[in-house]
């Protein structure tokens, strides 16, 4: 596909973009080929103000945004800009109403929040692993696609080269870093030298979520996988990347060195499509015994553009006739 002039491009809003996840939404549509962000919308506290107000951080893409003002998300402010595509990052609180009235009214909505992820009616989407829960949804309706919680997105990106080989359980422990809390995050006095065992609705959202990606969504059958996963989630004092240490059972007697292949030959999984921001390779296997580190992969994947958007895999081992330990 070639590269759209700015007349062509999709006309996208964002809600909730003075937040951090609506700040990287922007930096990943500047200056994208198919889609230019048209309008953007966050709390009454903030509208009215220029939006590179809130990109101080990244002169370059303040500059991009000059011209652009916050409007409140309100829903008829929405509707009356005439969206092509609504990216939602609005808190958890509030997405679940807005996102459901938008829809209602036509609009097309993929959300990062977690309000509608396990409606029955939303397909929760890891494009690589489960494009085609996308084909029973009517376009000519309104409608919301989600994309999974940080932890599951990076677990069933990591188990996906070795799906078809019968997971009957999985057991993770997550290392998440403090830039999943958002905003102003954790404090610091909590963080420093610590580590926090526990993160609120994080284990429930890895199970469901999970079961909902690895299941089936036809237009007849949206029943979740029977995978049984045992999460333990934990706050561990980095800034960016989370770390995993996974363990899947299989009901398959795994030969060590076709499943590296497995994974080395994964590629983009089941997304045949050729996007700005994908990788040349979602799941990057590595063979050091001292990696993944989210100090030096965070950013894995290539081009430039996709940086940020691999999974990476290390220390795969078998033990007796199972797989051990995945680590990313």
């Amino acid at each position: 596909m070639g590269r759209c002039s700015s007349v062509d491009k999709l006309k996208v809003g964002v809600i909730g973009a003075t937040g951090l996840v609506g700040q990287k939404f922007a930096q990943l549509l500047s200056d994208h080929p198919f889609m230019e962000v048209a309008s953007v919308y966050a709390s009454d506290r903030s509208s009215g103000r220029s939006y590179s107000d809130f990109l101080s951080f990244d002169e370059d893409l303040a500059q991009r945004y000059e011209g652009l003002t916050v409007k409140e998300s309100n829903p008829d402010t929405v509707l009356g800009d005439r969206n092509d595509i609504i990216f939602s990052a609005v808190s958890d609180a509030n997405a679940g109403k807005i996102e459901k009235h938008l829809a209602r009214k036509g609009s097309t909505i993929l959300t990062n929040a977690s309000a509608n992820r396990l409606e029955s009616d939303v397909p929760l989407v890891i494009p690589e692993v489960n494009p085609h829960h996308l084909e029973s949804l009517n376009s000519s309706h309104g409608l919301i696609v989600a994309n999974g919680n940080c932890s599951t997105i990076g677990m069933v990106l990591g188990l996906a080269p070795i799906a078809d080989m019968g997971i009957e359980e999985v057991y993770v422990t997550t290392m998440q870093a403090v830039s999943g809390a958002g905003y102003p995050g954790v404090p610091s006095m909590d963080m420093l030298s610590n580590i926090l065992p526990f993160i609120k609705s994080e284990e429930e959202k890895m199970v469901n979520e999970t079961r909902k990606i690895f299941g089936n969504f036809t237009s007849s059958d949206r029943t979740g996988s029977k995978m049984k996963i045992h999460p333990t989630c934990i706050r561990v004092p980095v800034r960016e990347g989370h770390l995993e240490s996974i363990t899947a059972v299989l009901s398959e007697d795994p030969d060590i060195n076709m499943l590296r292949e497995r994974f080395r030959n994964f590629g983009n999984g089941n997304l045949k499509a050729r996007l700005p921001t994908l990788p040349e390779k979602s799941v990057i296997l590595m063979n050091g015994e001292d990696r993944p580190q989210p100090l030096l992969d965070v950013m894995a994947g290539s081009p430039e553009r996709a940086r940020g958007m691999a999974v990476t895999v290390g220390r795969l081992r078998v033990s007796g006739s199972r797989v051990s330990s995945l680590h990313w």
